[in-house]
C-alpha cells in the first residue's frame, strides 16, 4: 500500500488567502467566494488548468477571472511564506511515508470492522495544507467524498513539528475510516437508519453538524484515534472519562472510553460493526444526555 501524498502550491495558496488577515484583496470580495464549499473543493484533486475550468463552471467566467487576479496579487506575500512552509510540509510527508507499514496494518483492521475486501487507499489523494491561522498542537483532517472522486485534506498548524509518536497516523486513519464506510452500503444504510430514529437526540447534540456525520464521528472515534485501535497499533492510551461531555471532542473521547471493551472484542474477534454495536453507542449517548 502506497500513500498518495500531495503538496499542492495552489491549494496552500488558497488556504493562505482564506485564513490570513491583513492583506488587501483588491476591491473584489475574494473571501465571499472562498467561503463557498463547492468552490473550495475545486482546489483539490485536479491540475491547475482543470481547477480553473471547474471554478468557471461554478461561478462564471468573469468572477473566476477576478478570483484568479486576486489570488495572483497575493503571490509576493505568499512566496516568502511558501519557502518556509513547503520545507516542513515535506517533513510531514516523510513522516506519513515512513510509517506506511504501520498504517497499512491499521487499515486492514478497519476493513475487517467495516466488512470490505478492498479499500484502494493508494488511489485516495492526501493533500497536506499549512494552516497559518491555527495554534493547535495537533493536525486537523477532513475528507471529501463523491461517487466519482474522493480525497483527504490534512491541515497542519504553521510550524508544527513532526511528532515522535503516532497519533497523527490515527487522525489520518480516522478520515480513511469515513471513506471506507461508504464502501459497505448495508452498514452505511444502518447508520442512516439509526440517525433518523434518533433525530431529536442528535439535533440537540450536533450543533449544526449533519446528524449522520455526528454519529459517524462518534462511531469511528470509538476505534480510532481515541479508541482501542490506536492503543493496539499506535501505543496511545484510552483516557478515562467521567464527566458528561459538552462538545464533539469530549463526546469522541467519552464514547471511546465507554466502548473500550466492546471495541477491543470486535477487533480481536474479527467482528464486523453491526446493529448491536450501534445500539450500544446510542444507549451511551442517551444515558449521558438526561
Amino acid at each position: 500500500m502506497h500513500l498518495s501524498i500531495k503538496i499542492s502550491r495552489l491549494s496552500n495558496l488558497l488556504s493562505f488567502a482564506q485564513k490570513t488577515d491583513g492583506h488587501n484583496l483588491i476591491k473584489f470580495d475574494l473571501r465571499k467566494y472562498l467561503s463557498d464549499e463547492k468552490l473550495n473543493l475545486s482546489f483539490y484533486g485536479k491540475s491547475e488548468n482543470k481547477i480553473w475550468r471547474q471554478i468557471k463552471k461554478i461561478i462564471g467566467k468573469e468572477s473566476a477571472k477576478q478570483i484568479k487576479k486576486s489570488i495572483v496579487s497575493l503571490e509576493p506575500v505568499f512566496a516568502s511564506h511558501w519557502r518556509e512552509t513547503s520545507k516542513y510540509l515535506l517533513l510531514w510527508k516523510r513522516y506519513f511515508q515512513n510509517n506506511q507499514l504501520l498504517f497499512q496494518q491499521t487499515i486492514l483492521e478497519v476493513r475487517k470492522l467495516i466488512g470490505i475486501k478492498h479499500s484502494a487507499v493508494s488511489k485516495i489523494p492526501i493533500y497536506l495544507i499549512s494552516d497559518p491561522a491555527s495554534n493547535d498542537k495537533e493536525i486537523n483532517a477532513w475528507f471529501s467524498w463523491t461517487p466519482k472522486e474522493s480525497f483527504i485534506v490534512v491541515e497542519i498548524p504553521l510550524g508544527l513539528k513532526v511528532p515522535n509518536n503516532f497519533f497523527s497516523l490515527g487522525v489520518l486513519a480516522h478520515e480513511f475510516f469515513h471513506l471506507m464506510l461508504r464502501k459497505n452500503k448495508n452498514l452505511f444504510l444502518k447508520i442512516i437508519k439509526v440517525t433518523k430514529e434518533n433525530e431529536k437526540l442528535f439535533t440537540k447534540l450536533a450543533e449544526g453538524m449533519p446528524n449522520r456525520i455526528f454519529l459517524e464521528e462518534l462511531l469511528i472515534s470509538s476505534f480510532i484515534p481515541e479508541g482501542y485501535l490506536s492503543e493496539k497499533y499506535f501505543n496511545t492510551k484510552v483516557v478515562p472519562q467521567t464527566s458528561k461531555p459538552k462538545n464533539l471532542l469530549r463526546w469522541r473521547k467519552f464514547v471511546a472510553f465507554k466502548l473500550y471493551q466492546a471495541a477491543k472484542k470486535y477487533i480481536n474477534d474479527t467482528r464486523q460493526i453491526d446493529e448491536k454495536y450501534l445500539k450500544d453507542l446510542i444507549e451511551i449517548i442517551k444515558h449521558n444526555t438526561k
